[in-house]
């Protein structure tokens, strides 16, 4: 799971196999420490990508992310709606938002943007 932290830098969580389940086909809810950078992201409403990989394909997986109030234990509990979902391009970096990127394919870079601030 990626977020973009509050220097623009992309930071990655990595949710343990509990952490993270399946609502609905359009939600999932993930568990995270309140402390985590990713936390504080996901708080300032920054967008999220998950890598999923899924054989033989890895998924993109785009959403953005609601605190639930009053989280059981010591967890910050988020519910994420899935905004677009796609099969990665083999070979390529996963692009946050890809239709920002013009169709030069030769010098393509990742890209990881924030919402505006």
């Amino acid at each position: 799971m990626i977020t973009c932290a509050a220097d623009d830098r992309p930071w990655i969580c990595v949710p343990d196999w509990g952490e993270l389940r399946v609502i609905d086909d359009r939600c999932l809810r993930v568990a995270i420490w309140p402390d985590d950078p990713t936390a504080a992201d996901l708080d300032r409403g920054e967008p999220v990508l998950l890598i999923v990989p899924g054989s033989p394909d890895v998924h993109l997986i785009r959403a953005t992310a609601r605190r639930l109030a009053d989280a059981a234990m010591v967890w910050a509990h988020y519910d994420l709606t899935i905004t677009s979902a796609q099969t990665a391009d083999r070979g390529t970096a996963p692009y946050l938002h890809p239709t920002q990127l013009s169709g030069d394919t030769v010098n393509r870079k990742e890209v990881l943007k924030s919402s505006p601030r």
